[in-house]
């Protein structure tokens, strides 16, 4: 299935538009009101980074640093960590900023931002996963971005730590430890390479942790091996370890960045993102719920559909078997392509690093064919989208999209 399929059961969805302004109202003059939801946009231009706050995703309005309730964060964070080392979690945003201080931030009164804890860990902590399915209002579950070698038992050690979100203190800490390959990869030049191991996805399904994983040279930084590597083991004990393979696959998608490359879907299958290394090539490998190794009748190649082109957004579980891999909707189990967001809103490219899901909705951000920048409400069970807020035209990266209240 290509996107010239998909164009005839799409274009149907497009109609509405038709009663559609060009464009919103100027910004929203009323204020926000503290007791009822509240959204928030990360968007950056030329001069800074904002958070722009409103009650309703899908108002007709202009949210803008320029004259909405914009937040500028510039200071707190460098610009190339915006998409990687930055979450949001039930409302508070948590921030690596240098790598010597974890930071948790509250937009205080819809307008202002204010750091309500922070941790310094011993060493420099830059944000990794988060294990969003096992954790809490009262809990975080994440990790680092860089584990240790220990090249005396050939393992990566990874710890993942639970944080309460109250006072940011440490609940408890895991340690798991990933086996290095049993052979030495050789560079294109016939030598010996030198490979460490990056976590790319940690999902937690029962008893059992699951930890996609790849390869990296040290010495040319580039990923190596196209071969899907997953280490399950017992939770919460971590006995009982092994890795499973797929060559099938390529590595698990994804490296430093916060982004989900993992889901489960209604039955508790659990779905894995692989790519090959240097390409576009994107494919889904599924262990079945109660199994410990892939399915070898099942791989879902996604070589045609170059997804994540121009985003690293979360994969999205939407339910009712969908998921969400930008900007693409699925049914991973009948392997099918539902629909083509880019197509449904009429032209243009999701560029979010993280999106939302509410009352089984998905609200993502589109830059359009010209150039202007909105949310879209995309509801799974009729498989049509509305057009909701307008972003500052001035803006050049929207990174997250969060409901804070």
């Amino acid at each position: 299935m290509n996107i010239k399929h998909l164009l005839a059961t799409c274009l149907a969805a497009t109609a509405f538009f038709t009663a559609c302004k060009d464009s919103p109202n100027t910004t929203d003059p009323n204020p926000i009101d503290q007791k009822g939801s509240l959204y928030s946009v990360w968007a950056t231009t030329e001069k800074g980074s904002y958070i722009l706050t409103t009650s309703s995703l899908m108002k007709d309005t202009l949210l803008s640093p320029k004259e909405n309730k914009g937040i500028d964060i510039t200071s707190h964070m460098p610009a190339a960590f915006y998409a990687i080392y930055a979450y949001n979690h039930h409302g508070k945003f948590y921030l690596s900023n240098d790598g010597k201080r974890f930071s948790q931030f509250e937009v205080i009164n819809g307008s202002q931002w204010k750091e309500t804890n922070a941790l310094s860990f011993a060493n420099p902590f830059f944000m990794g996963k988060v294990l969003d399915n096992i954790s809490t209002a009262e809990e975080l579950v994440l990790t680092k971005t860089a584990g240790t070698t220990n090249k005396e038992k050939n393992v990566l050690e990874q710890p993942i730590y639970y944080m309460n979100t109250r006072d940011m203190s440490i609940n408890k800490t895991l340690n798991v430890e990933i086996p290095m390959i049993k052979y030495i990869p050789k560079q294109a030049n016939g030598e010996n390479d030198d490979p460490y191991i990056v976590p790319t996805s940690m999902t937690v399904r029962g008893d059992k942790l699951f930890v996609g994983h790849k390869y990296r040279s040290h010495i040319t930084k580039l990923d190596i091996i196209d071969t899907a590597y997953v280490y399950v083991c017992d939770y919460p004990s971590l006995a009982n370890g092994k890795i499973i393979k797929d060559p099938r696959g390529g590595f698990t998608a994804g490296h430093w960045e916060i982004n989900k490359t993992t889901f489960l879907d209604d039955n508790n299958d659990l779905y894995v993102m692989t790519r090959r290394t240097n390409s576009s090539n994107y494919g889904l490998l599924r262990i079945k719920n109660g199994e410990i190794s892939f399915d070898p009748n099942y791989f879902f190649d996604l070589k045609d559909y170059n997804v994540f082109k121009n985003s690293s957004s979360l994969i999205q579980k939407l339910g009712a078997g969908k998921a969400y891999i930008s900007p693409y909707v699925l049914d991973p189990a009948n392997k099918k392509v539902i629909a083509d967001l880019r197509i449904l809103i009429g032209g243009g490219e999701s560029r979010t690093t993280m999106n939302f899901m509410e009352n089984g909705k998905l609200y993502d951000v589109f830059k359009t064919d010209e150039s202007k920048w909105y949310v879209f409400e995309y509801n799974p069970e009729t498989n049509t989208v509305k057009r909701g807020a307008q972003i500052d035209p001035g803006v050049n990266t929207v990174y997250h999209v969060n409901k804070l209240r």
